[in-house]
């Protein structure tokens, strides 16, 4: 773990642990045990189909002659995200495990450029949703402040992937250089598998399938409306009553704001303040706000736990990959 990592993960759970203690340990830990065992196997359960169709959109990216399965990506989606959740330290972690459960030879490295792809849609995806929370706010509170540090977020992230974009020949180029950086990171978990990889022909060539690219960014698109779903399905286990617009305006806005938290392992401390700041507005107290960030994490805590030991089971290197 880089120091700057180490020193972020810190400050974030410090963040955290204030925002506890400002809303009450007991009443947090009250909240919680509301939610019960079966609550938090609902989230789960509903969080399941939603991964299933992230890792759709990342074989639909993968172009028309794509390397392997669509379970196959869809099972590698389902390593990415856990690694990332259980892992949130370990930089690219996420992505290195993805391509090892993915397979081996040409659909690593066909993997590795499609997954950039695909975190670039996901991320352009993400762009509409947040808007649509903004707007959503602007009905339900027009004067609140809250809107206008969530438009900064939109902005930072709407410049974000117009750069990607634009610099097309760059981002070839550095992805060639993430490419090497990882096979030479985690040599024991890729085998090398990126040699002979032209990574510049694979990147033009993904891209130029326009098609299937709108494709994924509709699926990723979806994902995050279900997101909304998510959190009203979250608040109602813990007693609260909120509309379906309620919801997308909190998890719009939560998703927003945690891009200012982008060098925050997990965005600890980030997302328990968003939670807080949005869910003020609708009269939510911060113990039941951070209850529901707290279930967010644990039903990602549960599902990567239980996916990266299906995964340990079948492949060693999960667990014992060396440099």
């Amino acid at each position: 773990m880089q120091r700057r990592t180490a020193i972020a993960l810190i400050i974030g759970l410090a963040a955290a642990a204030a925002a506890v203690i400002y809303a009450g340990a007991g009443a947090v830990a009250s909240a919680l045990v509301s939610l019960r065992v079966s609550g938090l196997l609902v989230l789960v359960l509903l969080h399941i189909p939603i991964v299933v169709l992230m890792g759709f959109a990342w074989f639909l990216v993968a172009g028309e002659d794509p390397p392997a399965p669509s379970s196959r990506f869809v099972w590698a989606r389902f390593v990415r995200e856990a690694a990332a959740e259980v892992l949130p330290f370990l930089q690219l972690g996420g992505i290195v495990f993805g391509l090892r459960a993915l397979g081996r030879g040409r659909v690593i490295a066909v993997g590795a450029v499609s997954a950039a792809i695909d975190g670039i849609i996901e991320l352009t995806a993400k762009l509409p949703y947040t808007f649509a929370a903004v707007v959503a706010l602007l009905t339900l509170a027009p004067r609140l402040r809250l809107t206008g540090l969530l438009c900064l977020a939109v902005a930072a992230s709407g410049v974000l992937v117009a750069i990607l974009l634009l610099a097309r020949r760059s981002l070839s180029s550095t992805l060639d250089a993430i490419v090497r950086a990882i096979n030479a990171r985690w040599p024991a978990i890729l085998k090398d598998h990126f040699d002979g990889c032209d990574v510049r022909a694979c990147f033009d060539q993904l891209l130029s399938q326009r098609g299937r690219l709108w494709a994924g960014f509709a699926l990723h698109l979806c994902c995050w409306f279900l997101g909304a779903a998510e959190v009203w399905v979250t608040f109602r286990l813990l007693g609260v009553q909120l509309s379906l617009l309620q919801a997308l305006a909190i998890d719009g806005a939560v998703m927003g704001l945690r891009a200012f938290g982008f060098l925050v392992p997990g965005a600890a401390g980030v997302q328990e303040a968003s939670y807080m700041l949005v869910g003020a507005v609708f009269g939510i107290s911060p113990a039941v706000a951070i209850a529901a960030s707290f279930a967010r994490r644990a039903r990602d805590l549960v599902l990567g736990i239980g996916t990266l030991g299906v995964a340990a089971a079948g492949d060693p290197l999960f667990v014992a990959g060396r440099t």
